[in-house]
């Protein structure tokens, strides 16, 4: 009996684990033709950090939401503007999380995390802190923002990328295994 307790509460423990993940934004600039550049600001999930550049390199980056409404796609924020990441005031961080999170501009139809929530939202608390909830505002963990941030220019890469941490989380929702792709 005293076996199959411990058994028991072993399995419980295990099943409310809770996993950590970062997210990087990051700028890019593509050369496009002689002279001419394009930028885009883009988001990265990645479970752990700091990064390498080969890291950066293997996930499958997000842009953001042109019209700052992440329920249809994409990703949203209120506090992201011109500075740079490390200098944002967030008050709200939105990531679409539908079942074709990364389907709409690429070929690859699954959402973002391990299960589909609709969004993923993460509000501002207070001193770097953020509650993250889903589309129902059901709370899913905690986030917070790096004291010194990573930051990393990625020179190496196709594209010349400045990557930035702009969040850790902790949660049980698991970044989606097939964000990562081989280059």
């Amino acid at each position: 009996m005293r076996y199959s307790l411990r058994i028991l509460v072993v399995a419980a423990f295990v099943s409310t684990a809770l996993a950590n993940f970062a997210i990087y934004i990051g700028k890019t600039n593509d050369i496009t033709d002689v002279g001419v550049t394009f930028s885009s600001t883009e988001l990265q999930i990645h479970k752990h950090a700091p990064l390498s550049c080969s890291d950066m390199g293997h996930v499958i980056p997000i842009s953001a939401s042109t019209i700052n409404d992440a329920s249809k796609g994409r990703w949203a924020c209120d506090g992201c503007n011109a500075k740079a990441p490390r200098d944002w005031i967030i008050s709200r961080f939105e990531m679409y999380n539908r079942k074709n999170a990364i389907g709409r501009s690429t070929d690859h139809p699954f959402p973002l995390f391990n299960r589909a929530t609709g969004a993923v939202t993460l509000y501002g608390t207070g001193n770097g802190n953020y509650d993250m909830r889903d589309i129902n505002n059901t709370f899913l963990g905690t986030c917070n923002r790096p004291r010194r941030p990573q930051e990393m220019d990625c020179w190496q890469l196709i594209s010349a990328t400045f990557l930035t941490h702009v969040f850790t989380c902790t949660t049980d929702l698991v970044p989606n295994e097939r964000l990562r792709i081989s280059i």
